[in-house]
């Protein structure tokens, strides 16, 4: 599969008593296997398994599929109709990827000059916080997208290697070494983007965003070379997930390899072969030109492989949440060489690539967000708020947004500098809304106007944590966005009805 083709979304909703379900679900797979494996990534979801996305769908009948978070069909459907349903829909979503190629250039470009104005200081982009934030919140997006949803790792890929081919960094790599722009011979140049790597990696004057501690490497030939990179913030805490968790990381080296070696038309590969979410000491990258190993989608991914995902992920969060309060209480700190806290650039890119290049990492990221709200850091806080508060949970709705609000804006949570100020607003229907300055995610990016919202994570990590006070789950959606134009982002609150 091409790096220029954005995988479709195709998630069918079934259940085990559903009679219609097992019909449609052979033709989907007959259709997306005549020539569009390659095209389409398949998710089936019981909607008894996890009713909180059948709910966010407003799946109302089964079978149900949905195509790029548009519902195509929803009940039973002769086969004939379902195949041609499924043919020109289809069809009709692999002709709109180039919009979204272009937003996401345009979006990486802003990133990258942001970036570079706050690294050089001048320009704060978070006045009211500063520009760098804990790393676990970095890891804490990560692991939610990457325990959520198997087609992840091929996403941060594509999101790295475009950022790696249209943003600013052969530039920083000259630069860094500025051999690699005198040489036009291509074993040197090689060679040289190597050694640029090696310090584009250990930098602490020209880009100090604390990506990693240094790299040094371990390996090279003609073709091919080897990378072995110390802290790098993607992987640093230490927790085996059971997967590599940098392939944002190794797209961007293909991407970056690809403009450097003039081979843009798909044949440099980055596979990381050691990362430390995995127990080692390190995390290793495989960069290799010429080579003509196509990319595939994974396959159609079980009932029990999701609900294994998603175990693994209530285990790791748990390991996680203690290290990095450890971090942020200065009992213990995780990054030896590299500092705890990285620029906000190193996360933004992985946010807004995602929503412009799928249209499911919303969802995505609000669960992973709500994830977390549940079963995350920060509860022993909150606990000890409602138990000086007098109350009782489940709270009612009121006492429970006003003392989210505590717990938002005490200090305590505010050390991993996620975001600013926060403000509570009431409404006149008895909903609220929480205004936050420098958010993270998209802090900075006002100016762009990229005409979307960007702050799922946030929007699900307070329903989340809002669930554990009210014990209902509540309505929160990101309503205005920085990424929208505007100098905050605010979330409407409100109790499902």
């Amino acid at each position: 599969m091409s790096l220029e083709v954005t995988p479709i979304r195709l998630i069918m909703f079934t259940s085990e008593d559903c009679v219609y379900c097992p019909p449609v679900h052979e033709i989907v797979k007959e259709v997306v296997g005549s020539g569009m494996q390659d095209l389409v990534h398949v998710s089936t979801i019981d909607v008894n398994d996890d009713p909180d996305t059948a709910s966010q769908y407003e799946i109302m009948a089964l079978p149900s599929l949905v195509i790029n978070e548009s519902i195509v069909l929803q009940g039973g459907m002769d086969d004939d109709s379902v195949r041609d349903l499924l043919w020109s829909t289809l069809m009709s979503h692999a002709l709109t990827t180039e919009e979204a190629l272009e937003l996401t250039t345009n979006s990486l470009l802003s990133i990258t000059m942001n970036a570079m104005d706050s690294l050089s200081g001048s320009r704060i982009l978070r006045p009211t916080v500063g520009d760098f934030s804990h790393v676990g919140v970095y890891q804490q997006y990560l692991l939610s997208l990457y325990s959520l949803d198997p087609l992840i790792p091929f996403l941060l890929y594509k999101a790295g290697y475009q950022l790696g081919m249209v943003g600013m960094m052969h530039h920083v790599l000259t630069l860094l070494h500025p051999p690699l722009g005198k040489t036009s011979k291509r074993t040197s140049k090689f060679k040289h983007l190597a050694r640029a790597l090696e310090l584009y990696f250990s930098d602490r004057e020209l880009l100090p965003t604390q990506l990693a501690a240094d790299a040094k490497v371990v390996e090279f030939t003609d073709t091919k070379f080897v990378i072995r990179v110390r802290e790098l913030a993607s992987a640093s805490i230490k927790i085996d997930v059971g997967e590599p968790m940098c392939g944002f990381t190794a797209g961007q080296l293909a991407g970056v390899t690809a403009v450097v070696m003039g081979e843009i038309n798909g044949l440099v590969r980055c596979t990381e072969t050691h990362c430390m979410a995995n127990g080692a000491d390190f995390c290793s990258f495989s960069i290799s030109i010429a080579e003509k190993t196509p990319f595939t989608l994974p396959p159609l991914e079980t009932q029990e492989e999701r609900a294994e995902r998603r175990q693994n992920f209530y285990e790791v969060i748990h390991e996680m949440t203690t290290l990095i309060q450890d971090s942020q209480i200065m009992r213990k700190i995780q990054r030896t060489t590299a500092r705890d806290f990285i620029h906000i650039s190193v996360l933004q890119p992985i946010i807004v690539s995602l929503k412009f290049l799928d249209r499911l990492s919303g969802t995505i990221l609000f669960n992973g967000g709500k994830e977390l709200g549940i079963f995350g850091p920060g509860k022993p806080l909150l606990y000890r708020l409602v138990q000086e508060s007098a109350v009782q949970v489940p709270l009612s709705f009121d006492v429970g947004v006003a003392l989210l609000y505590d717990y938002l804006s005490h200090p305590l949570t505010s050390l991993g500098r996620e975001f600013g100020k926060i403000h509570l607003i009431k409404n006149d229907d008895n909903s609220y809304i929480f205004e936050i300055e420098d958010n993270a995610a998209i802090a900075g990016m006002s100016t762009a106007s990229l005409g979307h919202t960007f702050c799922d994570f946030q929007a699900g990590f307070f329903a989340g944590r809002l669930h554990i006070l009210i014990g209902v789950d509540p309505s929160v959606k990101e309503i205005d966005c920085q990424g929208m134009g505007s100098e905050t982002c605010k979330f409407l609150i409100k109790l499902n009805r």
